[in-house]
């Protein structure tokens, strides 16, 4: 719980100097590259995150990539926050409500979209419109097979769950018959 509340001031507070400045996209690109980055060279993530170093070294290590990439000044100085604060373990969850934040800034809204099979293009197209209509927001799917739902589709927004999987149905079907035969 603590992580999340950390990882919502610091992402709101970025994302507010975004809007500001007009960088939504860059700034959101750039915290999401140094994340992927640090997940790819754990001695990286180490130098910049271990408390065991000095403060200046592991500042010294984080100037030093952000040179090579070309981080912007204020992405830079945010990120030096986080060393000084001991907090650059929560970038992940960080990047993540940042770009829950951007997705809401643009009324977008993100589906998990699950079946037994997959599907052709014009079904998820077809499901998605759908979804933007219920929910009012342009509607982003991502897809994924999941062979235990025996057919049917499941649709997921934030906390509404649409299910209507065939294991479900019978689920139900089992319920109604239990809740006739003690009746």
């Amino acid at each position: 719980m603590k992580n999340l509340v950390i990882a919502k001031r610091y992402a709101k507070a970025l994302f507010n100097l975004a809007v500001e400045g007009g960088w939504i996209g860059q700034y959101g690109r750039e915290i999401q590259d140094f994340v992927h980055l640090l997940n790819e060279n754990p001695q990286l993530a180490d130098a910049v995150q271990n408390p065991l170093y000095p403060q200046a070294t592991r500042k010294g290590v984080y100037d030093a990539v952000a040179d090579k990439v070309g981080v912007s000044p204020i992405v830079r100085s945010f990120m030096n926050l986080l060393i000084e604060k001991k907090r650059v373990q929560h970038l992940g969850e960080i990047v993540e409500y940042y770009q829950k934040l951007v997705d809401e800034n643009a009324n977008i809204a993100r589906a998990q979209l699950r079946a037994a099979s997959p599907l052709d293009e014009e079904a998820v197209q077809a499901i998605s419109e759908t979804l933007e209509k219920m929910t009012g927001k342009k509607v982003v799917v991502e897809f994924q097979e999941d062979p235990a739902l025996i057919g049917g589709v499941v649709a997921q927004i934030g906390d509404l769950v649409l299910d209507g999987s065939v294991r479900r149905q019978l689920l139900n079907f089992k319920e109604s018959l239990k809740r006739g035969a003690l009746v």
